[in-house]
């Protein structure tokens, strides 16, 4: 179940973006690996169901040089040969949606023997991983995370995440350190930063610790803010707006020795942080506590029932536990 939505995680990332060629080549060989090769392909006859675009002779003509270009033909079962044209339709729909005429003109950049590592942490937990480059990355719950396995063979460090993760980069001026998401490009040399972009919530933010980033918005737009530590950047979905804020160092790092820290927060967004570091499932009516902002501070061995305990101490709620799901009254 993990592998399954780690991965569709990531076709959600990639479908309909604007992605750089690079990471249109490193797309590709993830998705033409062996590992994981029937949820792959079960997502992409998913992704056949809402394709709008037709297939014609160029269609056709698209898939047997893509089929040349990948080495593959992704039909391993034997199949009526309607049901293997719309397939192939499929394949090379879905590429040509990610990719463009990329997948068929730079050839050189497909033949490079370049393995992609995929990183999926469920709610509950988080990971600490070194990339190839001896960069360090804390990768927060229900975090995805796909990278090269060697940056040897590439023009630059390119990263690509749903979710939250803080990153400690390897200085190396000649190959560029780049977190992709779905609504901004963060650029790093040699500097501590994190990257907060759930999939499904409004925002995305940016947060510098040490050195400096820049941030280029995904929105249409040329626009990019170069950050100072102590800075963070909140880019909105929803009208592209964007807001620079100043924050307190000392508590956010406290945060990757696993505290967690609300100042002045919603009820929803100290939920929905909970719901990732617990792997519980909070159910609270919207309307009573929409209004409610919250300033509170746990330490990183205090439980669920810890932390409930003291929002009741401290705020009245009243609750009540059942497996893994919290009911507030």
């Amino acid at each position: 179940m993990e592998a399954y939505e780690s991965i569709k995680k990531l076709f959600q990332l990639y479908v309909g973006k604007r992605f750089s060629k690079e990471g249109k080549a490193l797309f590709g060989k993830w998705l033409r690996a062996e590992q994981d090769q029937e949820i792959k392909e079960h997502l992409l006859r998913q992704h056949w169901e809402t394709v709008t675009g037709e297939i014609s002779a160029d269609t056709w003509e698209d898939w047997n040089r893509l089929r040349s270009q990948l080495g593959t033909s992704f039909h391993r079962k034997k199949q009526i040969q309607l049901m293997w044209l719309k397939y192939a339709a499929v394949v090379t729909l879905f590429l040509v949606s990610v990719g463009g005429t990329y997948w068929i003109t730079e050839q050189h950049t497909l033949r490079q023997s370049v393995e992609m590592a995929e990183l999926f942490v469920p709610y509950g937990e988080t990971r600490e991983i070194q990339l190839p480059d001896s960069s360090r990355v804390w990768v927060n719950a229900g975090s995805t995370m796909l990278y090269p396995k060697d940056f040897r063979k590439m023009d630059s460090r390119t990263i690509y995440l749903t979710g939250e993760a803080s990153f400690q980069v390897y200085k190396n001026k000649k190959k560029p350190f780049i977190v992709k998401t779905s609504g901004v490009d963060v650029q790093a040399l040699g500097t501590v930063f994190t990257v907060k972009s759930y999939a499904g919530e409004d925002y995305t933010t940016t947060t510098l610790e040490e050195g400096s980033v820049k941030v280029s918005l995904k929105d249409g737009t040329t626009q990019s803010y170069v950050l100072k530590p102590s800075e963070q950047l909140v880019y909105s979905h929803r009208d592209h707006s964007v807001q620079r804020n100043r924050v307190d160092l000392s508590l956010y790092k406290m945060t990757r020795e696993g505290y967690l820290i609300f100042e002045d927060v919603p009820f929803w967004q100290l939920v929905s942080t909970l719901e990732k570091k617990y792997g519980v499932t909070f159910q609270y009516n919207v309307t009573r506590y929409g209004n409610d902002l919250y300033h509170v501070k746990f330490a990183p061995d205090e439980t669920i029932e810890d932390v409930m305990e003291i929002l009741h101490q401290l705020m009245g709620i009243q609750y009540a536990i059942k497996e893994n799901n919290i009911i507030v009254k």
